[in-house]
């Protein structure tokens, strides 16, 4: 069994977290959702990156598994894969530099900069990166629900509480 199903949900839950609380503080300008925030993407972009790397396992499993057709379902899962790191790692670099006084170079602390557009770019990102993060679940999902629906189970023995035994 490939490690991808078993991490995949981290950085899913990290990413949309972290994206919708960018933009909560956006308004709110707390700097305690600032740090938190941060720190989830952190958190996420590394997961995210850990589930990339799993995903190749996952895919010759697929493929073994559901023959070489799933392919063409597997790639655009991976694009927006891709597609979805890239815009919470550009979002991840955005707040280090730009909302966090690590680097003290003068052109990151203009008023413009650390205002106004940066706070539009934070928003459009994690709106972007949410989305594309959520085209990506649901590819992932339809992967395997679509190639197991000749999967049957059998729930005759399982116990529901209305047993009249």
């Amino acid at each position: 069994m490939p490690l991808h199903p078993l991490v995949v949900h981290f950085p899913i839950a990290l990413l949309i977290l972290a994206g919708v609380i960018e933009i909560v503080n956006v308004f709110a300008k707390k700097e305690l959702l600032n740090k938190f925030g941060t720190l989830l993407l952190v958190l996420g972009v590394i997961s995210g990156f850990v589930t990339l790397a799993t995903g190749d396992g996952a895919e010759h499993f697929a493929e073994s598994k559901w023959g070489d057709a799933v392919e063409s379902q597997i790639e655009p899962h991976e694009n927006f894969a891709d597609i979805s790191m890239i815009i919470f790692s550009v979002l991840t670099v955005i707040k280090i530099l730009f909302r966090h006084n690590i680097f003290k170079f003068s052109f990151l602390q203009s008023k413009a900069l650390r205002g106004g557009i940066m706070s539009v770019l934070i928003v459009l990102l994690s709106l972007g990166g949410i989305a594309s993060l959520a085209v990506t679940g649901h590819l992932g999902g339809k992967i395997v629900y679509e190639n197991n629906s000749n999967t049957t189970v059998d729930y005759s023995n399982s116990s529901d509480g209305d047993s009249d035994e």
